[in-house]
């Protein structure tokens, strides 16, 4: 597979730090809080998701220390 471009994510890096007036701490800290709400819904749904569903394939979840 081919790597994807990056010039898209220099875009999404300009307007997340902009949406944080130029505060990478707090852009990063939006991100890791953002992780994090996903970290949970993909644990949801892993609870969810019955074990015939994907034939007892689940989704490793990471911890939030990883």
């Amino acid at each position: 597979m081919s790597e994807p471009a990056l010039e898209d994510d220099d875009d999404e890096v300009d307007q997340l730090l902009t949406k944080h007036n130029g505060d990478a701490h707090a852009a990063i800290r939006t991100l890791l809080s953002e992780r994090e709400f996903l970290m949970k819904k993909l644990h949801y749904a892993c609870i969810a998701m019955g074990h015939g569903f994907a034939r007892g394939w689940k989704p490793k979840t990471l911890t939030s220390r990883e």
